[in-house]
């Protein structure tokens, strides 16, 4: 257990407080317990890069929890009718092509890293909760945030399209830092 991965499993224990809060209308706390969990999923990386500890545990569970917490919270969102169940519905389809197709690139290639667009998607994604939890009448800004997420997939399944690894390549160890 590394300093990195228990600040995710942290974060992915805000989870509930936060949801728990959003459903029954406690606003500030909601708001409090996601800047915790932001700043957590903040931390973490810079913490396993810091400390020289990323671990394959680490690159598998921090993309996982943040897909949970932010299908959980908007999820939330749009039970307490803040957002559209629409607009939450499509913001996970990106999510789920991603993760898959991550498993895949790293089965395949033994590549695991996000590249800018997912990063920039990540980045929209967080402003656009801290958004829905403090102003009652926002709900269109989720649709920002399926737009990026779309867009980050496209490009992933565009870019990664071009590098074809056969099917049977077995993949090679995971990078390590010096």
């Amino acid at each position: 257990m590394t300093w990195a991965t228990l600040l995710t499993l942290v974060r992915g224990g805000l989870l509930v407080p936060t949801v728990v809060s959003v459903l029954g209308g406690r606003w500030t706390a909601a708001f409090l317990l996601f800047l915790g969990a932001l700043a957590t999923d903040v931390l973490d990386g810079w913490v396993a890069r810091r400390t020289r500890q990323v671990t394959l545990a680490g690159q598998l569970l921090d993309p996982a929890v943040d897909k949970l917490f932010y299908v959980g919270l908007f999820s939330a969102l749009a039970a307490a009718g803040r957002v559209s169940p629409l607009a939450v519905g499509l913001f996970v389809l990106p999510q789920l092509g991603l993760g898959v197709g991550t498993l895949v690139l790293w089965g395949r290639r033994g590549e695991f890293a996000a590249e800018g667009p997912g990063k920039a998607a990540a980045g929209v994604t967080a402003a656009v909760a801290g958004v829905l939890l403090v102003a009652p009448r926002s709900g269109w800004v989720l649709w920002v945030a399926v737009g990026a997420q779309f867009t980050a997939a496209l490009y992933y399944l565009v870019r990664r399209a071009r590098g074809r690894t056969p099917v049977g390549a077995p993949p090679p160890t995971p990078p390590t830092l010096p």
